[in-house]
C-alpha cells in the first residue's frame, strides 16, 4: 500500500512530486487498496485481524495521516478509511504526541500541491 504514498505525500518533504501520478496513485489507492482494507481486513472486525488493534494496524492506519496534506484528497478518503483511521490513533493513547505532530505536520503543509484536486 506504500508506494502511492510518494506523489501523495512527498511534497510536504520538499520532494518534487508528480502532480498527475499523485492523482493516479489517489485513484489507486481509492479503487484498489482502500477497498481491500475495508472488504477484507476490516469486513467483520474493527481492526485489520480482529476487534483489538495489534501491530498490524500501526503499520497502516498512521500511513492515512500523510493525505491530510491535500485536504481535497482527505475529503476524497471513504468514510470507512476514515473511520478505521480514527479508531487506531484512539486505540493507541500512549502514542497521540507522535500522532499528533504528524497530524500537525499533514494539515499544515500550506506547499506546493496542498490544493491539488484528487
Amino acid at each position: 500500500m506504500y508506494p502511492p504514498f510518494y506523489h501523495i505525500a512527498y511534497c510536504m518533504f520538499g520532494v518534487a512530486v508528480d502532480e498527475a501520478k499523485a492523482k493516479e496513485d489517489f485513484k489507486k489507492l481509492c479503487d484498489e487498496h482502500f477497498p481491500v482494507l475495508l472488504d477484507t481486513f476490516l469486513k467483520d472486525t474493527k481492526f485489520c485481524y480482529s476487534d483489538t488493534p495489534t501491530i498490524a494496524d500501526l503499520g497502516v492506519a498512521p500511513l492515512f495521516t500523510l493525505i491530510k496534506g491535500r485536504p481535497k484528497f482527505w475529503a476524497a478518503v471513504p468514510e470507512g478509511i476514515k473511520e478505521y483511521h480514527a479508531r487506531v490513533i484512539e486505540a493507541f493513547p500512549e502514542a497521540d504526541e507522535y500522532f499528533s505532530m504528524l497530524d500537525g505536520f499533514a494539515t499544515g503543509f500550506k506547499g506546493e500541491g496542498a490544493d491539488a484536486e484528487p
